[in-house]
């Protein structure tokens, strides 16, 4: 039995990460590359493999645990279900915002991600969680119970590892979303026919599904349903180009005269739209006296790179991250000739903030043209550290711009709090910052004080010397918009967030103050909700949780009572601490390097790796008839301490400057960084289940499906909580060190019923 059921445990953990790792890109870009999607999509997973290996437990408990071959039936079952939901699942993701009612280029809630999220996932998540736990069931004939246990988890992480090692390389390079999803199904439905090979009946039913998905793996049809699927996420417009590359999904659509980019579904920038392209060339170049080298971030894909080249520039340096979007504008925008124009000298594969920090060059003006911060990887060009390598290649009387959307009469408390921010945290750099009034808020920032004017006069003099021919930056628009009134106005409206706080790399409140502002479409209980939320309320919330896993401790403690209560909370917050462990990384990653979306596959892979070397060494130490519970508390003071070294580690590679440390931090240092936790969550699981067994009240099956289901479930709070509240709210730093409270207080109760015992 164990030879027989090798391959499909590998394929369970195989297909688990690969469908993971498809289904976390897909959503990133139906939900406009937010990282929060990231801590969302990983919650509810958990939540739905927790529920699944708790149901499974049950019914193995009750009905089946004696009878191996209806187990297997079982087994071959839910991996032909499981083919076919994988698949299903990528088009459920792509035409989800239409279901609800989300245009295209629509920020989407915080409310909508969770619901789509939890809905689309739950069957392929069910059926994975059903699948290791029968995998555990059948296994453990001919080993003990936690050996058998360990060697599945072991297994399982194996799979992973393989899948998400060729997910990395191979897979998601030369192969569309679809197709990958397919020969997933593929391998789990010849894998189910191969188990069933002896029943002639199951096995000619299971042929025909192997046909299928044979056909769709290797045939054209696919390549259609790709293209079908693609164009219901976009209703009403023309699908110009779409393409993904390692840096994300870029996609053309065309409205009429329009044409629109976006970049993991998030608005970048639209063609023809010159209204916008002038306001953001040529005032933060006009405000220059004399502006000679210009540094564009983003958008010059677009009209903004026309505009400047009006101006007598002498040289523009255009850095766009990935160079799929200039090859697709090429192709499918009008009035691309910018780029091939000689002043400018345009860096692909570079992101625009690493250029900034390595490059010896010096601007008289940067013009920041990129979204406003809804995300992490977008937030970290409007922050402190940001501004202050900005201002190192800024000149002395250098320019730096960038804008914001904007109601020209209203500004709700949240925008303003968000402006605030802005301006609080280019104050704290620059010794002048002046925000203009109107439908697009401009903030300009210069080093030095009385440089910049909102004197129409003077700007309009200056257009006129440099013979610019502009429609919209004429003294038409611009004298109302710039009028004493309207900027007294709008400077009353931000008036009280003076004291707003500042936004930092690892304190991304920008970033959180976004997503507060789009929660105000979605119903005053929502809006409510998230502006209650601050550092004080997630103390208390803290210690309220605190309290509560330590009460039952004393309860039985008065009573002379034993139990599993201390194994199981550690399982509980172990299982917190690592997925936060892994998203804490993800977002440290994106915050220093900007380009997490070629790196979740790779990152997810090593928490993997560990997983396999924690896993197989306890398993060996249980073979030898040993670890006990002496162990099982040198692992959770491990858990405890590991998050307190994590800030110093991210604080030493965001400060990194050269080349190779750069690449040594990127590709070495924070890739591998999660095999750590994964090594001690690996340890940690069958070590627990080995204490669960030895009261002997507990059967393999519930024992995995109780460990598993508690293990799932605190990863679940662990994602959920740290995505979307810890780091927004109070930053990486006190995020690890919360996490490294709550694991204490799985040790501290640990030590107690040692000593209870």
């Amino acid at each position: 039995m164990k030879k027989r059921l090798f391959f499909p445990i590998l394929l369970i953990g195989a297909t688990s990460i690969v469908v993971q790792i498809i289904l976390l890109r897909e959503f990133l870009t139906v939900f406009y590359g937010n990282e929060l999607s990231i801590g969302i999509t990983l919650a509810c997973w958990l939540f739905w493999v927790s529920a699944g290996s708790m149901i499974t437990g049950r019914i193995v408990q009750g009905a089946i645990s004696g009878e191996p071959e209806t187990l297997v039936n079982y087994f071959a079952l839910t991996e032909v279900t499981l083919a076919l939901s994988v698949p299903l699942s990528i088009l459920c993701v792509r035409a989800a915002p239409s279901a609800i009612g989300i245009v295209p280029g629509e920020i989407i809630g915080v409310l909508p991600m969770l619901a789509v999220s939890f809905v689309i996932l739950a069957l392929p998540c069910l059926l994975s969680g059903m699948l290791f736990v029968i995998a555990c069931v059948l296994y453990q004939r001919g080993a003990s119970g936690s050996e058998g246990i360990g060697s599945v988890y072991i297994l399982e992480a194996l799979g992973s590892t393989i899948g998400g090692l060729a997910a990395s390389f191979f897979l998601v390079r030369f192969f569309a979303p679809l197709r990958i999803m397919f020969f997933i199904g593929f391998l789990n439905v010849m894998t189910a026919a191969y188990l069933q090979r002896k029943r002639l009946a199951t096995a000619f039913f299971m042929s025909s599904f192997l046909i299928l998905f044979f056909a769709m793996t290797f045939s054209r049809s696919t390549d259609l349903l790709e293209e079908l699927s693609l164009k219901m996420r976009w209703p009403g417009f023309e699908l110009l180009e779409s393409g993904n590359s390692i840096y994300g999904n870029i996609t053309i659509v065309k409205r009429e005269e329009l044409s629109t980019v976006y970049t993991n579904g998030l608005y970048d920038f639209t063609v023809p739209d010159r209204q916008t392209s002038e306001r953001q060339a040529h005032l933060p170049l006009l405000e220059h006296p004399d502006p000679k080298d210009v540094l564009l971030i983003g958008g010059g894909s677009g009209g903004i790179l026309g505009e400047v080249l009006k101006h007598p520039v002498k040289s523009v340096e255009y850095v766009e991250l990935d160079p799929l979007l200039i090859r697709l504008a090429r192709k499918a925008l009008p009035a691309t000739g910018s780029l091939d124009d000689p002043r400018v000298h345009v860096t692909t594969d570079m992101d625009g903030r690493l250029f900034v920090k390595g490059t010896d060059k010096t601007f008289d003006v940067i013009i920041i043209s990129l979204p406003e911060p809804h995300t992490a990887q977008i937030n970290r060009f409007y922050t402190e550290e940001f501004f202050r390598e900005a201002s190192r290649v800024l000149r002395e009387d250098g320019i730096l711009s960038f804008s914001m959307s904007s109601n020209p009469n209203y500004i709700s408390d949240e925008q303003s709090q968000l402006y605030g921010t802005l301006k609080n945290t280019l104050a704290a750099v620059f010794q002048d910052v002046v925000i203009t009034p109107g439908e697009t808020n401009s903030f300009l920032t210069s080093r030095k004080k009385g440089l910049l004017t909102l004197d129409v006069d003077l700007l309009m003099e200056r257009l006129r010397q440099r013979n610019i021919d502009a429609l919209y930056m004429r003294e038409y628009y611009l004298y109302d918009e710039f009028s004493e009134e309207r900027i007294a106005s709008f400077a009353g409206r931000l008036s009280h967030s003076d004291r707003a706080a500042l936004n930092r790399d690892f304190h991304p409140v920008a970033y959180y103050y976004t997503m507060v502002l789009w929660s105000t479409y979605f119903g005053d209980g929502v809006k409510r909700f998230f502006r209650s939320l601050n550092e004080r309320s997630i103390a208390i919330g803290m210690l309220a949780v605190c309290i509560a896993l330590l009460l039952p401790l004393a309860a039985r403690r008065a009573k002379r009572e034993h139990s599993l209560w201390p194994v199981l909370v550690c399982v509980g917050t172990t299982g917190f601490a690592e997925i936060g462990f892994q998203i804490i990384t993800l977002i440290a990653f994106q915050v220093i390097y900007g380009y997490v979306f070629y790196k979740i596959s790779v990152i997810l892979t090593a928490f993997m790796i560990g997983l396999i070397i924690g896993g197989w060494s306890i398993t060996r130490i249980i073979e030898e008839n040993g670890g006990d519970y002496a162990l099982f508390v040198k692992t959770q003071s491990a858990i405890a301490i590991y998050p307190i070294i994590l800030p110093a580690i991210f604080l030493l590679a965001s400060q990194s400057r050269g080349g190779y440390h750069r690449w040594t931090g990127s590709e070495v240092l924070l890739t591998l960084l999660p095999v750590i936790p994964g090594f001690i969550g690996g340890f940690q699981f069958p070590l627990a289940n080995k204490l669960c067994l030895m009261r002997g009240d507990r059967s393999i099956g519930t024992s995995a499906a109780l460990t598993y289901g508690i293990d799932l479930f605190g990863s679940c709070i662990g994602a959920l909580s740290v995505a979307l509240f810890l780091i927004p709210i109070i930053g990486i730093p006190k995020t690890c060190f919360l996490v490294a409270i709550l694991n204490a207080v799985g040790l501290l109760l640990l030590i107690f019923w040692k000593r209870e015992r």
